[in-house]
């Protein structure tokens, strides 16, 4: 496709929300592997056109091809899936062209053969996988954000985090003091412990993760780092050599989390570290 009947491509359906995926596979981007789909409303969907071109078809018999679909399908699917549209092309004519969902591009390629075809089709739905990933989150995001609730909830968590950290400093001075000498990687591994009890190693990982959590979520975290907080304290007011006083810590979040995890409350993020208190290293 050349660089004109893509502008124009994007100008005839500057009615739908464009929005380019970033290249599959690590393909870099301006090498032609990259995969354009337009929204119309909550919904990708890729034109004819560009399906045309990277399965190196005839524009026109991609098109004979679905409407050959649309005939054999029932109707209702046909149109959830396929929806006229048009483009201009280099002599700055309308020409008509399709815009297909996930499934509609799917039933369309079912039929097309070949190693280079089964490539672009694995890239494709991947492009697709990636937007419907998008849409989803960038929905919960705003739907936690616009609520007053989730909002307090994120303020009190911030709050508590700023308690936890007193703690932990408190902590990192006495672990000095009984001849630590990498103490102040508790700062983080106190952050990572209770994260991972929570919500397992992988998801804790995520620096935006608790976008990703509701209000309740959010509170019951807190919560986490509070009460892993009180028990620092508690095994430092007893004495306790420094590496026990983290291990105490890190049990009582673990405790808690197993409790949470056992009612429901972080069944779609804890991952098999949540229950593993072995599995993060602490600091020497």
């Amino acid at each position: 496709m050349s660089k004109n009947s893509q502008s124009n491509l994007d100008h005839s359906i500057e009615k739908d929300r464009i929005m380019k995926n970033p290249p599959v596979n690590g393909t870099a981007s301006g090498t032609g592997q990259e995969i354009q789909l337009a929204m119309r409303g909550d919904t990708p969907m890729v034109a004819s056109l560009v399906i045309a071109e990277r399965f190196g078809k005839r524009h026109a018999d991609v098109l004979r091809a679905i409407e050959t679909l649309k005939k054999d399908c029932s109707e209702g699917f046909g149109q959830r899936n396929f929806a006229s549209s048009s483009y201009v092309n280099e002599q700055n004519k309308e020409q008509p062209m399709t815009l297909l969902t996930k499934d509609g591009f799917a039933m369309l390629v079912m039929g097309f053969q070949g190693q280079e075809a089964t490539r672009w089709k694995e890239r494709f739905i991947a492009a697709f996988n990636r937007m419907e990933r998008h849409i989803l989150r960038e929905a919960k995001q705003a739907e936690q954000r616009g609520t007053l609730e989730w909002q307090s909830a994120r303020a009190s968590g911030k709050a508590i985090r700023h308690q936890a950290t007193d703690t932990v400093q408190q902590f990192v001075q006495y672990a000095k003091s009984q001849g630590s000498t990498h103490a102040n990687h508790y700062y983080s591994n106190f952050t990572r412990m209770v994260n991972t009890a929570f919500l397992g190693e992988q998801a804790a990982r995520d620096p935006h993760f608790r976008d990703n959590l509701d209000a309740g979520q959010l509170v019951i975290l807190a919560m986490g780092e509070h009460v892993a907080g009180l028990a620092l304290l508690e095994a430092m007011a007893m004495g306790l050599p420094y590496k026990d006083c983290f291990q105490t810590a890190k049990a009582r979040a673990t405790a808690m989390a197993t409790l949470m995890n056992g009612v429901g409350r972080f069944p779609q993020l804890a991952g098999p570290a949540a229950n593993s208190p072995g599995q993060l290293a602490t600091a020497v």
